[in-house]
């Protein structure tokens, strides 16, 4: 009696061990663990060869509403306030709703839209860059960068391949560290603006922003972590994260913002998601931003985060331009050292690593770990489990079968009265 009740309660605690250890292994192999390595194969030779991000340099958006201002409104008094206002609100800042109401007003009286001002007063790419020079080769600033809605504003885009066609010497490819300088003129007639600089990889997603400030020179030095994804298909990586190569998760929770409020964002309107919604008036682009700080707590956007990491790290370096006259580089030559900006942008491929993310857990060694479970606390093992199965499939209904026939044999016979 007391042996048989210890042996139900050893049965009993190994089975709950079993449990506990399971839940475990299932728990971890969710969390995806993971080796960092240093990479050295035909990925790293793709990061680390002619890797230089896209470049964007943007006017300030209060100054294309003041020359808007110049041209559509008569009332400077009342509208004094809309370029900050403007700003503010494409930016994601709260903002005052009266002139929220008043810059509506404005743009619905001459049938125009936030994309169509910004696009139609801002300043051409060949106004405010003025000399471009790749790896020591002056090359023609209208060549590199073409005029964009993004979602800084208008911006003058450089893509990195408009640098594959710009000549290069057998010496500067061997160099490890890319470069590229630009002087810069943000003015609109003689008052002169601050302009943002923004670089950015493929799939990075925060983006490096500068504000420049006229008469300065600035050195900045770019590096870069990638943590590319993981070529084995096995791994349960890609069930956490979306391995799309240019997927940047702030765009997944912009698309569900938009269909939240039920249009699109008007500085991405060139985009191809959600092509079914109308642009955003001006009092709907509140909502927007509002709708996307809240998409990372909303499960519903369902918005995973990149499987391709790559993380920048920006060192800079500023300095006032005081006398040009004296200087040997040709690149300030007959620049106006009051009114520019140089900027010297070096991507250091040298420091710049590669890694790759090797899992430690795959469906194999999960189906490993919970047989070695099962079988140190239940002895079931690979052999005990088809003698079960063929005690199941087999055994059982033999034995079932024969019990049946065995009942009917034995079964008495009624008589009938008078026979």
């Amino acid at each position: 009696m007391y042996s048989s009740i210890g042996w139900l309660l050893c049965c009993c605690a190994s089975a709950c061990c079993a449990g506990v250890l399971c839940a475990v292994l299932w728990a971890r192999f969710l969390e995806v663990p993971a080796l960092l390595a240093l990479c050295d194969d035909e990925r790293s030779e793709e990061y680390l060869h002619h890797q230089m991000p896209s470049i964007a340099v943007c006017p300030p958006i209060d100054s294309v509403a003041e020359i808007m201002l110049d041209k559509l409104s008569q009332n400077m008094t009342e509208t004094q306030r809309i370029p900050i206002t403007l700003k503010r609100l494409l930016t994601g800042k709260s903002t005052d709703e009266d002139q929220v109401l008043l810059l509506d007003k404005i743009l619905k009286s001459h049938n125009m839209t936030i994309p169509q001002v910004l696009m139609n007063y801002s300043l051409n790419c060949n106004e405010y860059t003025r000399k471009c020079r790749y790896r020591k080769i002056k090359v023609p600033c209208e060549q590199l960068f073409e005029k964009m809605l993004t979602s800084w504003g208008v911006c003058c885009v450089m893509r990195p391949n408009k640098l594959a066609n710009v000549p290069t010497t057998v010496l500067s490819r061997t160099f490890s560290t890319e470069t590229i300088d630009l002087v810069l003129q943000c003015a609109h007639g003689s008052k002169l603006y601050s302009c943002q600089f923004i670089t950015r990889f493929e799939g990075e997603e925060f983006a490096n922003q500068l504000k420049l400030i006229p008469s300065f020179y600035y050195l900045a030095q770019l590096r870069f972590i990638a943590v590319p994804q993981s070529s084995n298909s096995d791994t349960p990586i890609q069930d956490t994260c979306n391995a799309e190569k240019s997927y940047i998760r702030s765009y997944c929770m912009l698309r569900c913002a938009e269909a939240s409020c039920g249009c699109r964002d008007p500085l991405l309107n060139k985009k191809p998601y959600n092509r079914h919604l109308p642009i955003c008036p001006v009092t709907r682009i509140s909502c927007l931003k509002v709708n996307k700080t809240k998409g990372l707590e909303n499960a519903t956007c369902n918005c995973l985060p990149p499987c391709n990491k790559l993380t920048t790290y920006m060192v800079l370096e500023s300095n006032p331009m005081n006398n040009l006259k004296q200087a040997i580089d040709p690149l300030y030559a007959g620049i106006n050292g009051t009114a520019s900006i140089v900027v010297n942008l070096r991507v250091n491929l040298g420091h710049s690593r590669v890694f790759v993310l090797n899992p430690t857990e795959t469906w194999l060694t999960l189906l490993s770990s919970l047989g070695g479970v099962f079988n140190m606390f239940m002895g079931v093992g690979l052999f005990s489990a088809l003698e079960f199965i063929y005690l199941i499939l087999v055994k059982l209904p033999i034995a079932i079968r024969q019990s049946s026939e065995i009942d009917v044999a034995t079964a008495p016979t009624t008589r009938v009265p008078g026979r």
